[in-house]
Formats: structure tokens, sequence, C-alpha cells
């Protein structure tokens, strides 16, 4: 995968970097009541979400803006996540094994394609254990 640059001048976005912080929260409960409820599909769907908005709030506030993150990254969860650590946000070890998992799958919107897919045992506590130690490095 190649890198671009980040920008040489940005202005942090904080308002932007809070509202992903409160949303990826809103989704990390969700993801919490449907595995409460056997729905491991939705719940990590909301964990995939949340992925991203927790990564991006990083990149907002120290190198760039959304329009970059649009332009380079869109919903490419390995890519934020190659680029958070980049740009100095250490992630939990087993962050990118979690993403190697859901992101083609949510990348291809198989979410609400394929809501039956079946996940290996326990996936969906692992990846929801692995979100919220990446939203405690943020919060």
């Amino acid at each position: 995968m190649s890198f671009e640059s980040f920008p040489e001048s940005f202005t942090p976005d904080i308002a932007l970097a809070d509202t992903f912080l409160r949303n990826a929260a809103a989704h990390l409960d969700g993801a919490d009541r449907a595995a409460d409820l056997g729905r491991h599909n939705a719940a990590l769907h909301a964990i995939a979400i949340a992925i991203e908005l927790l990564l991006k709030p990083h990149l907002l506030r120290v190198v760039t803006d959304d329009p970059w993150n649009r332009r380079h990254i869109g919903h490419d969860l390995g890519k934020a996540a190659l680029y958070a650590e980049r740009a100095g946000l250490g992630l939990p070890p087993q962050l990118h094994s979690v993403i190697a998992q859901l992101h083609p799958h949510f990348q291809r919107g198989g979410f609400q394609r394929d809501p039956s897919r079946s996940w290996p045992p326990g996936f969906s506590l692992d990846a929801r254990h692995i979100a919220r130690q990446l939203a405690q490095a943020l919060l």
C-alpha cells in the first residue's frame, strides 16, 4: 500500500474530531446491545463504524483535515489505522487483526447485504474489547 504525504499545512478540526468520538462511543454502546441480543453481525458492523470514527479524530487533531481524509482514506479501515499510526497514535496490538477480518466485509457493504454471515466464535467480544481499548487511548 502506498502512502500519500500528509498535508504540509492544515487547521486542526477539534469540533469534528469530538463529534466523531461521540458518535464512536454511541456505536460501541450499540455494539454491546446488539451482541447482548445475539446479533453479532450487527454488533460487528457497529464496531467497524466505531473503529473508523475513533481513528480519524487523531488525524483531524494532528495532521489532516476532513477533505484529505475523504480523498486518501475514505472508509478504508486499514488505511485509517496505518495513517493514524504514522501520525503517532499507539494502536491496540490486535487492532490490525480485527480490521483484517472486518474491513473486506465492511468495504463491500456486506453487513447490509449478508446479515446472516457467521463469524468465528468469540470474535464479536474480542473486537468489542479491542475497539474499547482504542477508545480508551483517545478519550
